[in-house]
């Protein structure tokens, strides 16, 4: 199932590269970023420390949009696979998708990240290395909750539900996913590591691979192994991914009215 799942994704990911073109909107916030102390970037990601200053607090509200604006991007990326197997046009679902599902992925990352803050503080003082595994695994349970959110209209906790149960009922497609984001990211770091090497800004580059490449092939993925859960939609597709079109078959014939160019027939 996961090589289905894979060979889909390739071809939707293709097919909605305008989709992922449209994150790179979000490098508007990577000049703002540059005005504030708090904001650094590392290996594709945006990193924010806390203050009690007015600026501070101001960056804090930046972050905030661009969480925001992320998790659009997200929503718009999750439903075009519904689009492309439902039918469905990008009007009919606007304002689900932009009143309803980009604020509850919001609210959702803006929970993972207070989570996780916390987490971390508690990893200076104690087990540092279980807390890390702690995150990662969290991490991974809960990697379908947008997918939730968007294709079944859940709401944040009953998406959490889903992603577990989905994990447990599906554990080789969701490691296969998780194997696939990290080589991918690995990948990433190592351009990032040559770039800056040439003394090229090695930062910026992977920070636009994760956000066109990296991200949007992997919410695909996601999405495609999500909605193949249903029975009457994954037959179909299954089906769809191993039809092989035919090649047609070149037949070097000649009709008896025509001359044969050796003369003949």
């Amino acid at each position: 199932m996961f090589g289905i799942v894979l060979k889909r994704t390739f071809e939707e990911f293709s097919e909605n590269f305008r989709v992922a073109l449209s994150f790179a909107v979000l490098f508007i916030f990577v000049v703002l970023f540059v005005f504030f102390d708090q904001f650094f970037l590392s290996s594709g990601t945006v990193f924010l420390s806390l203050d009690t200053n007015l600026l501070a607090l101001i960056g804090l509200l930046v972050g905030l949009v661009f969480l925001y604006a992320f998790s659009f991007f997200v929503s718009l990326c999750v439903y075009t696979i519904q689009r492309d197997i439902h039918h469905l046009s990008l009007d009919d679902y606007w304002n689900v998708l932009m009143k309803d599902a980009s604020l509850k992925i919001f609210l959702f990352y803006l929970l993972f990240s207070v989570v996780f803050y916390i987490l971390s503080l508690v990893g200076l003082f104690y087990a540092q290395f279980l807390v890390l595994i702690a995150m990662i695994i969290i991490s991974a349970l809960v990697m379908y909750v947008p997918q939730s959110i968007v294709l079944e209209e859940k709401s944040i906790g009953a998406s959490i539900d889903e992603s577990i149960s989905f994990w447990v009922a599906n554990p080789i497609v969701s490691l296969g996913i998780v194997a696939i984001s990290s080589v991918l990211l690995f990948v990433i770091l190592l351009i990032e590591f040559v770039f800056d090497l040439l003394a090229l800004p090695g930062i910026i580059v992977s920070f636009a691979l994760v956000l066109i490449i990296l991200i949007p092939f992997v919410e695909q993925m996601k999405s495609y192994a999500f909605i193949l859960k249903n029975d009457l939609i994954r037959a179909p597709e299954v089906h769809k991914a191993s039809f092989h079109k035919s090649v047609p078959v070149k037949i070097n014939a000649t009709r008896l009215h025509e001359k044969h160019p050796g003369g003949k027939i």
